[in-house]
């Protein structure tokens, strides 16, 4: 079944002949029908890390239609051949929102440095705990609503200790009025 790919592939920044690497792996492509849509060389580009002790490589993008089997033999041959540093390839199909492009590709890295989020530098100082520089109005809301802790903690204290208190002096009444008819009892 044909569909359409979109592969990339950096070959070698030692190669001499590199139109002779691009042909090879073009032509496997094209190879049971298939057919190359676009082709854009990007020259020669500095990579994000070292690979296999390197760090340039010419960048190719290209777009074709073709067999899964060309595909397949595309990544054997791309991996066994030491020209070339990486490939990758996408079908796109899947791809939601796909624009077909060599210059927006899919598989450019570069964009996705853009993307990336900037990193927090070491410099940036973090808040601490004990840090007195927070803002006043921030420090005496604190301190107001310690203050009501505090009052509330006192008053639901001296309202235990009332109702701790209160038991007792009930008992005590509650002894004083037993004695009572005791006492009238008696006199009868």
């Amino acid at each position: 079944m044909i569909r359409k790919y979109e592969i990339m592939y950096i070959i070698d920044q030692d190669v001499t002949d590199i139109k002779a690497v691009q042909k090879k792996l073009h032509d496997i492509l094209t190879n049971n029908g298939g057919k190359i849509l676009e082709s854009e060389d990007w020259g020669l580009k500095d990579f994000a890390y070292v690979i296999k002790k390197k760090k340039k490589g010419y960048y190719t993008v290209v777009i074709a239609e073709t067999d899964s089997t060309n595909i397949n033999e595309f990544e054997r041959v791309s991996r066994i051949d030491k020209n070339v540093v990486r490939y990758q390839v996408i079908n796109t199909e899947n791809e939601k929102r796909y624009i077909q492009s060599t210059k927006l590709s899919k598989t450019d890295m570069s964009k996705f440095k853009e993307e990336k989020k900037p990193s927090r530098g070491f410099d940036r100082r973090m808040p601490r705990r004990d840090d007195n520089s927070q803002p006043q109005e921030f420090s005496e809301a604190k301190i107001q609503k310690e203050v009501k802790e505090v009052k509330e903690v006192k008053e639901v204290k001296e309202v235990k200790e009332v109702k701790e208190v209160k038991p007792k002096d009930t008992s005590k009444t509650e002894t004083k009025e037993v004695k009572a008819p005791k006492s009238k009892d008696e006199v009868a």
